[in-house]
């Protein structure tokens, strides 16, 4: 007997990836975490070094108004580990998925 394949899938949103610029990324004082295993962030740091960062932060746009124009900067919302150690190994930019400040 042959298996039969479903007639339904689930239908996934492809979300388009974005190089932001590191410097334009911020983080809240309540994301940041106290203690990070050195471990863990060696092995990361060697990892990116040898292929970059793979899986892309999860960041949402910020735009305040300020005299003359629009300051945009970008919060972390995922990727606190991948970003300390892209800065680490002194990338100039990060892949990053952009999300709308209301989906959060």
């Amino acid at each position: 007997m042959i298996p039969v394949r479903p007639k339904t899938r689930t239908k996934r949103k492809k979300e388009n990836v974005y190089y932001v610029e590191i410097k334009k990324i911020r983080q809240t004082p309540e994301q940041v975490k106290k203690e990070i295993d050195r471990r863990t962030i060696k092995d990361l740091i060697d990892s990116v070094k040898k292929y970059g960062v793979i899986q892309p932060l999860i960041l949402v746009k910020i735009e305040k108004k300020k005299k003359g124009g629009i300051n945009v900067y970008y919060q972390l919302v995922s990727g606190q580990k991948r970003l300390l150690a892209a800065k680490q190994v002194g990338l100039k930019v990060v892949p990053a998925v952009i999300k709308a400040n209301d989906k959060v």
